[in-house]
């Protein structure tokens, strides 16, 4: 669809593949033996290659589709994992995707339609400025607001 060709898009194949992150949770010894750091070196590995995909002169644009399709596997993997080893309920693809959503609308609050940035170091500065505060807030014991 349209949204597709703009941007991210959620679809589909993003639910078939957390479907079978999610199998592979249940039947794959591999998985069963892997703790959430150890991932981490595969993660690391993954977006070494779509780093290498951008810095050709050429983009192959089929190879990074592939190489970050590998690193979304990881981090849904990552997400499995750690949901399996420490709380479901806190570390669910839902509630890191919440997170996600809460930290963008705190730090880029015009992705739900504030004020835009008239320029790429406004966006930062907003960005930064929060990020700040939320560390002071943290400091202090106090919470981020949802």
């Amino acid at each position: 669809g349209e949204e597709e060709e703009r941007g991210v898009g959620a679809s589909d194949s993003l639910a078939q593949l957390a479907g079978y992150v999610d199998r592979l949770g249940e039947v794959c010894p591999w998985t069963a033996r892997q703790r959430a750091a150890d991932l981490l070196f595969h993660t690391r590995k993954e977006l070494l290659e779509v780093e290498q995909v951008l810095r050709a002169k050429e983009i192959d644009e089929s190879a990074l589709c592939s190489e970050l399709g590998d690193v979304l596997f990881d981090v849904l993997l990552l997400i499995r994992v750690a949901a399996r080893d420490l709380s479901p309920a806190a570390v669910s693809l839902e509630a890191c995707a919440a997170a996600a959503c809460a930290k963008l609308r705190r730090r880029a609050p015009y992705v739900s339609g504030a004020a835009v940035p008239a320029s790429p170091e406004e966006a930062e500065a907003w960005w930064q400025r929060t990020k700040e505060a939320e560390k002071a807030e943290a400091a202090k014991g106090e919470e981020p607001p949802p």
